[in-house]
C-alpha cells in the first residue's frame, strides 16, 4: 500500500509537470477584457475567492465525504449546497468531434476570445436564468432558439449571432464562429439541445465546444460569477 501511494503522488506531480504550469486562480487571478456587440468594454478578474476561514481546510476524505458533502466542522464560507436529484446525467462526449471543457479550457477560451471576435462563450438557458448568474463574458440565447421549427424569427437572431447566413434554406458556414456553449450542470441538457439543433442544420462541428459541468461546476470552484446588466 505504502508503495502505490508513492507511485499515485508520483503520477500527480509529473501530470502537473506534463501539462505545464498549474492554473492557481487563488494566487494568480486571470484578467479578462472583453467588448461586447455595443462596443461597451467590461474586465473581469477570473479567480477563487477563498475567504480567510477556509485556508486551514485540507483535502482529507472525512472533510470531502462527511456528509453533505463537506463535514460539519467546515466554515459555510468553505462550501455549497447543490441540488443533486434534479435533471438527467449528461455522457462525457456528445460525439467524436466536439470537444468537452473543463474549468482550464473555458479559462483558456476567455483569454483567446479577448482577441478573436470569432470566438463566442454561449449561455444556452433561458434568460430568467442568465440574468440571475453567469459566466464572465457570456451572451445569452437561449436554448428554444435554436429550433428553426419553433422559433423561426428568435433562430434568424441566433444565426446572426454565431456568423451564419441563410439564403433559400441552404446555409453559408464561411463565417461561422467557433462556440463554446454551457448551461446548468452535468444534469442539464439545455445546452445539448441547442448543439443538436447547430449540428442538424450542418453547423461544423469542429467550431463547437462544449462546457458540460456549467455553472453549477463553475461556482463549486468558487470562480467568478457575473450578473448581467
Amino acid at each position: 500500500m505504502k508503495k502505490l501511494t508513492k507511485t499515485l503522488f508520483f503520477v500527480c506531480i509529473g501530470s502537473a509537470i506534463l501539462n505545464g504550469a498549474e492554473l492557481d486562480l487563488k494566487k494568480n487571478p486571470i484578467k479578462i477584457t472583453f467588448t461586447d456587440s455595443y462596443d461597451v468594454k467590461s474586465e473581469y478578474n477570473i479567480t477563487r475567492d477563498i475567504s480567510p476561514k477556509c485556508k486551514d481546510v485540507g483535502i482529507k476524505v472525512d472533510t470531502i465525504w462527511g456528509g453533505n458533502m463537506a463535514n460539519n466542522d467546515v466554515p459555510n464560507e468553505c462550501k455549497k449546497t447543490f441540488v443533486t436529484t434534479v435533471g438527467k446525467i449528461a455522457p462525457m462526449y456528445i460525439n467524436s468531434e466536439i470537444k468537452t471543457f473543463g474549468e482550464y479550457e473555458v479559462v483558456e477560451f476567455m483569454q483567446k476570445a479577448q482577441n478573436d471576435k470569432n470566438m463566442v462563450l454561449v449561455d444556452a438557458r433561458l434568460p430568467v436564468w442568465y440574468e440571475r448568474l453567469t459566466l464572465p463574458t457570456a451572451i445569452n440565447l437561449p436554448f428554444p432558439n435554436f429550433d428553426k421549427t419553433k422559433n423561426p424569427a428568435e433562430f434568424g437572431d441566433v444565426l446572426e449571432a454565431i456568423g451564419v447566413t441563410q439564403n433559400m434554406g441552404v446555409y453559408d458556414f464561411k463565417n461561422a464562429k467557433t462556440l463554446l456553449l454551457f448551461c446548468n450542470a452535468a444534469w442539464c441538457p439545455q445546452s445539448t439541445w441547442a448543439i443538436e439543433n447547430l449540428l442538424k442544420i450542418g453547423y461544423p462541428a469542429k467550431k463547437l465546444n462544449w462546457y458540460r459541468g456549467g455553472l453549477e461546476s463553475w461556482t463549486m470552484l468558487n470562480l467568478t460569477t457575473v450578473v448581467p446588466k
